[in-house]
């Protein structure tokens, strides 16, 4: 088929699969960018099923139909550094942080398997950062960090103000305890 200004109209099938990608990326939290030149079938299942262990699913997909979707996302031109060469996408449904963790440590015992980068809850990385992010401790585990430094200053503050209330609280009582003994001598 041939559009008004004469270009070509991609096929149904196409248009289809881009929607599909586009879907997929929509229901993620997050997407992981990866080169898996060099991997053979068996490290590809693998992957998948460790993938599939922590809510995520890895698939490979033409880079022009996934270019396509992802751009109606993410517009400008920085996304396209990802498209390079042979690219599967994590799509993580889950927590990203588990999957990022299950990626670098994936690759650290297959070297064919390359991080490219990603979109973790909508914020762009290389594959440097994706990697720091893997090396961060759970979100759970920060967030209690987190919580644990705010609590200490307010616990202090509280026995801080405590403090001259139980003094006051123990001195009376020894005025008292010596009025007693006074009383009964």
């Amino acid at each position: 088929m041939i559009g008004e200004g004469g270009e070509k109209l991609p096929k149904l099938e196409k248009i289809q699969k881009v929607e599909e990608i586009f879907k997929k990326i929509s229901q993620a939290n997050s997407v992981i960018f990866t080169d898996f030149k060099g991997l053979n079938v068996s490290d590809l299942s693998e992957l998948r099923s460790k993938l599939r262990e922590v809510n995520a699913e890895y698939r490979v997909v033409k880079n022009t139909l996934a270019l396509r979707a992802f751009q109606r996302i993410f517009p400008d031109e920085s996304i396209k550094r990802f498209f390079e060469g042979p690219t599967a996408f994590t799509y993580c449904y889950g927590d990203p942080f588990g999957i990022l963790k299950v990626l670098v440590n994936f690759s650290k015992d297959h070297e064919n398997l390359k991080l490219k980068g990603g979109i973790i809850e909508g914020e762009i990385y290389d594959s440097k950062e994706i990697v720091e992010i893997a090396n961060l401790p759970p979100k759970d585990v920060l967030l209690s960090k987190l919580l644990g430094s705010l609590n200490s200053p307010l616990t202090r503050l509280v026995y801080s103000l405590k403090w001259p209330i139980n003094q006051l609280v123990w001195t009376l009582n020894a005025v008292k305890e010596e009025k007693e003994k006074n009383l009964e001598q």
